[in-house]
């Protein structure tokens, strides 16, 4: 009966452990996932800012040939 309370002792310490560890893994996942979509936004951001300076840069080159 002692071995058996032992047992359910240590898989009952196992448990918690394992419960804890996923609960810090899944806080882990959920801030990565924050920042994954952080930085989803700032690259849209980039993006539209690349575009908008092609379109700078092509009005600039336009411009230029039409003066030569």
């Amino acid at each position: 009966m002692q071995e058996l309370m032992l047992q359910l002792e240590t898989a009952r310490n196992e448990r918690v452990s394992t419960l804890k560890e996923f609960m810090r893994l899944k806080n882990e996942l959920a801030r990565t996932q924050r920042r994954c979509d952080e930085l989803r936004a700032e690259n849209g951001g980039l993006k539209q800012a690349l575009l908008v300076s092609e379109t700078e840069l092509q009005t600039l080159h336009a411009y230029v040939g039409e003066l030569a």
